[in-house]
């Protein structure tokens, strides 16, 4: 409460510094306020369901005094929010008086029912009840300047609800007899003063004196019920003298702390609406009015339901005829809207075409790249490859042509030396398979050097029991040699056998053996083994 109350009272504060700006800035604040109008309510509800839970604990001992103390706390909450409860409670009260035969308390029960009445526009029902009460002078001061004030606002409704020349001047005269003696009950320049001086100054159309009223009684801390009356009025005060923009800023407020006290017994936004509606924002006002109806069906106030009544069609209509511009304009663009969309279509099928011709270069393209990709890494694999065979096999024919050199001139010193003998025993210790062993040893270690990887990357063509397994600097088998020649680009049987020194059949059956092992088709293995890479 007390942060609304400070929020309120900072938004009317500086409401006089701004115009139009701070008027789209109250009614954006509205708008948010109205859509959480259902949590105010449940709060409300909440309130009054604990009250009524005290009845309930004291349903044993019954308890008059306090059941009528909860009863008013009750019809506090429902006076503004649901007729029929509030009259139903503040019958509650009246009876309650009576079983105590308290009459102050019947006196206080009787002006709390005569509110309601004058809430829901029974004003001669309000009239008659106040009427009934014989002994005025016996209330307490609080009570007897609420007896006045209902008894000169109910005059005072009446006058409003009349709009009759003749009948207006007297019930307003009456109001003021009734009006004039609440003064001297309550404290001067208190809310309560203040609240029935500003209504005397409102009905008398002393603008001045009225706004410089009620903008000192908003500056106490009010609450949301009592900052919606005085806001309202302001309102209703601006409206008179012309000033529209402050009469809707203050109006705004009033709406807002309607809203946050779940108050339905109200004006300020049925002239809200109408303000709204006379500046041309139509759809808002349309809203607004219609929230209006709505609060007024739910207290059911019925004098409520005749001034919204009056604005309701005229707001009505300029909306009917608003929606129905916008329905020409829709038809309008919706035909623009419908040819733009066959050339959206059209454009879409020519660019779909377009597109699948493009995709279909891109993927030639992709496939292209992919090839030259490979290319490229096969020319660099076979550079490698050339690179590594040539420095090798040049450092190995140099070793041999020095062997041969070294031969041929230990030949040549025997035969000058004419010992036969030793000729002879050089030419037996020359070991062809020792050579053809080295010559194996030398081309694993520089095939194994570029494919480095090759042993287990041929394992994954063969089951686990079928993998080839080799020990630290072990030479590789027959078989992986045969292989290993294979991926390096010699594929016949022919080649491959010279230079391993096997028959053709002999590679043949290696050849058959491994492939037969292989969990690749045999007519994939050789793609599969070209496929492992180098360094």
């Amino acid at each position: 409460m007390r942060k609304s109350i400070l929020f309120l009272t900072a938004l009317l504060a500086s409401s006089l510094a701004f115009s139009q700006n701070k008027v789209d800035s109250l009614i954006h604040e509205l708008d948010k306020i109205i859509g959480q109008k259902e949590q105010f309510q449940k709060q409300k509800n909440e309130k009054i369901q604990s009250f009524k839970r005290l009845l309930e604990k004291d349903k044993q001992r019954v308890n008059l005094n306090f059941r009528y103390e909860v009863y008013n706390k009750i019809y506090e909450e429902y006076k503004s929010y649901i007729y029929d409860s509030a009259f139903y409670y503040a019958d509650k009260l009246l009876n309650t008086g009576y079983q105590l035969k308290d009459e102050p308390k019947i006196n206080h029960a009787k002006v709390k029912l005569s509110f309601t009445l004058l809430s829901t526009g029974m004003f001669k029902e309000a009239l008659d009840t106040l009427t009934s009460i014989k002994t005025p002078q016996t209330m307490p001061n609080a009570v007897r300047a609420d007896y006045l004030s209902i008894f000169a606002r109910t005059y005072y409704d009446m006058a409003d609800y009349a709009s009759d020349k003749h009948f207006v001047p007297i019930y307003n005269e009456k109001g003021d007899e009734y009006l004039d003696p609440a003064f001297t009950l309550v404290e001067k320049d208190s809310p309560e003063y203040l609240s029935l001086l500003g209504l005397k100054y409102m009905r008398g159309k002393e603008i001045d004196e009225a706004i410089a009223t009620f903008t000192q009684l908003l500056n106490y801390k009010l609450s949301d019920h009592h900052i919606a009356v005085a806001a309202s009025s302001l309102g209703y005060i601006y409206r008179l003298n012309n000033q529209e923009e402050k009469a809707m800023e203050m109006l705004a407020i009033a709406s807002i702390s309607d809203i946050r006290s779940s108050i339905k017994e109200t004006v300020a936004m049925r002239e809200l609406a109408e303000l709204l509606y006379k500046n041309g924002d139509i759809k808002r006002a349309y809203k607004y009015v219609n929230l209006a109806l709505e609060d007024a069906y739910f207290y059911n106030a019925k004098h409520r339901k005749i001034q919204i009544s009056n604005i309701l069609p005229i707001i009505e209509g300029k909306q009917l005829e608003m929606v129905e511009r916008q329905r020409g304009l829709l038809l309008y663009y919706s035909g623009i809207v419908t040819l733009l969309t066959v050339l959206v279509i059209v454009f879409a099928v020519i660019i779909r075409n377009q597109y699948k011709k493009l995709k279909q270069v891109k993927t030639s393209l992709a496939e292209s790249h992919q090839n030259l990709q490979k290319i490229n890494n096969n020319l660099q694999e076979v550079n490698k490859i050339k690179e590594e065979y040539i420095g090798h096999f040049f450092n190995s024919i140099s070793d041999y042509i020095e062997k041969i050199e070294k031969f041929k001139t230990s030949i040549s010193r025997k035969v000058t030396a004419k010992k036969l003998d030793d000729i002879y025993d050089i030419v037996n210790n020359i070991n062809a398979h020792h050579e053809r062993e080295r010559l194996y040893s030398s081309f694993d270690s520089i095939f194994l050097k570029i494919f480095p990887g090759f042993i287990e990357k041929f394992n994954t063509l063969f089951k686990e029991e079928d993998h080839f397994t080799l020990g630290d600097k072990q030479p590789l088998t027959p078989e992986l040699r045969i292989f290993a020649l294979i991926r390096l680009g010699i594929s016949e049987n022919e080649k491959i056998a010279k230079i391993l020194g096997y028959s053709v059949n002999t590679i043949y059956t290696y050849k058959t053996r491994i492939r037969n092992k292989s969990i690749v088709p045999n007519d994939e293995f050789e793609k599969k083994l070209m496929e492992i890479r180098g360094v």
